[in-house]
């Protein structure tokens, strides 16, 4: 199994199986991401909401700023595509130059992908308060 960590694996080979596994990760949160943005570009465009007093203001920017976050999502996407091409091939390099691409390269995009996924997450919340705000006048 490829996520075990064997007595005769390298650090190198420890580090890999780390950044593997933190690269599925990410690819599954974009994908989230993608099937969120849809969901709420849809609920926020919906003429069901029409016997609730919202806040139009905050409601267009809701929408306004999920175009953003969506062109965002997708350049993080392209980003890791290119980023798992040029991991790809430092894996066929041994030692010094796969530590060094780990430091240089995997560390601040670690830091910048995981920056908006939390960046994300709060945009969701807000949506979610917006909603729940309307809805809890409802019940």
């Amino acid at each position: 199994m490829k996520d075990l960590i064997y007595n005769h694996d390298s650090v190198d080979d420890i580090q890999m199986k780390i950044m593997d596994k933190e690269i599925e990760l990410w690819k599954e949160e974009i994908a989230i991401i993608r099937i969120e943005i849809l969901f709420f570009k849809r609920i926020l465009s919906l003429d069901v909401f029409n016997d609730f007093i919202f806040d139009q203001q905050k409601k267009l920017e809701l929408i306004n700023d999920l175009t953003d976050v969506k062109n965002v999502n997708e350049s993080y996407y392209e980003r890791l595509t290119v980023f798992v091409g040029k991991l790809n091939r430092i894996k066929e390099i041994e030692g010094v130059q796969c530590e060094s691409f780990y430091l240089n390269n995997y560390t601040p995009f670690r830091k910048d992908i995981e920056s908006h996924f939390s960046a994300y997450r709060f945009y969701k919340i807000n949506v979610i308060l917006f909603f729940d705000t309307y809805l809890e006048e409802k019940i």
